[in-house]
C-alpha cells in the first residue's frame, strides 16, 4: 500500500522555481554582456583616464599596487604601493612603499606645493628645491625590436552594469594572448593577460586590475591595481625645513 505524503509536491515545484530564476538571471546577464570592437574599447580607456581634467577642481587621490612573482621563488617577491594625492591648484603628494623578498624598503616621499618641492627618504629631515617638471618620454621601441611576435589575439567585452563603492559603474574586460621570440637568444614566450576596468556614469575609470602570467624558461606572474577616488578631506601643508 502507498502511502501519500503531502509534502512531497513542494518539491518539483522548488526545483522548477529555482530553474526559471537561475534561467532570468542567465539571460538578464548574457543581454547586458557583450562583446565590443577595439576601436570602441580605446576611446572607453582614453576617456576614463582623464581624471586631472574632470577631477581638476577636486581632491582626489589615485593608488596603484603592483605585484610579482615566480611561483616556488619567493626570494623574487616583489610589490609596491604608490599613492599619489592631486589638488585643485596643481598640489601633489606622492608616497611610494615597496617590498622586495619580503624586506621592506625605505619609504620615498615627495610634497610639491606652489614652486616648492619637497622630498625626503623614510624618516629623514625634508629637503626642499624649487620644482621644476621633468617629462620622461616612454618609449617600446628598443624593447619590441629584441622580439619578434609570432601570434597575437585580443577580445573586448563590456560586461554590464554593477556597483564599486556604492557608486553604479560599467564594467569592461579585456583578455590578451601573445606569443613572441627573442631576437637574441630564440627564445620564445607566452603572455596571458587580462585587464578589467570600473567605469563611473561619467565615464572615468574608478578601478582598473591588470593581471598577467608569462611563461618562458620560467613562469612569471604579475598584477596591477589601479583606484581613483575623490576625497575633500586632503590637506597639503607645507613641512618644517630644518635649517
Amino acid at each position: 500500500m502507498s502511502v501519500y505524503r503531502g509534502g512531497d509536491t513542494h518539491k518539483p515545484m522548488k526545483t522548477l522555481s529555482s530553474f526559471v530564476l537561475a534561467f532570468c538571471f542567465a539571460t538578464v546577464v548574457s543581454a547586458q554582456e557583450r562583446v565590443i570592437d577595439k576601436a570602441e574599447f580605446d576611446v572607453m580607456v582614453t576617456e576614463g583616464h582623464s581624471h586631472r581634467l574632470k577631477w581638476q577642481s577636486e581632491k582626489y587621490r589615485m593608488t596603484v599596487t603592483t605585484s610579482s612573482k615566480v611561483p616556488g621563488r619567493p626570494q623574487t617577491d616583489y610589490s609596491s604601493k604608490s599613492l599619489v594625492e592631486f589638488g585643485p591648484s596643481k598640489e601633489t603628494r606622492t608616497i611610494i612603499t615597496s617590498v622586495f623578498a619580503g624586506k621592506p624598503a625605505v619609504a620615498k616621499e615627495s610634497l610639491r606645493i606652489g614652486n616648492w618641492q619637497y622630498t625626503r627618504s623614510g624618516n629623514e629631515a625634508w629637503i626642499r628645491k624649487e620644482y621644476a617638471p621633468t617629462e620622461t618620454p616612454v618609449s617600446k621601441e628598443k624593447e619590441e625590436s629584441l622580439y619578434q611576435e609570432l601570434s597575437s589575439q585580443a577580445e573586448y567585452r563590456y560586461r554590464g552594469e554593477g556597483k564599486l563603492m556604492d557608486q553604479p559603474v560599467r564594467i569592461f574586460v579585456t583578455t590578451n594572448r601573445e606569443k613572441k621570440v627573442s631576437q637574441k637568444n630564440g627564445q620564445t614566450s607566452e603572455t596571458e593577460s587580462k585587464t578589467t576596468y570600473w567605469v563611473d556614469s561619467k565615464g572615468l575609470i574608478l578601478k582598473s586590475e591588470f593581471t598577467a602570467e608569462n611563461r618562458a624558461q620560467i613562469t612569471s606572474q604579475t598584477s596591477v591595481i589601479m583606484e581613483w577616488q575623490i576625497d575633500p578631506s586632503i590637506k597639503f601643508t607645507a613641512p618644517d625645513i630644518i635649517p
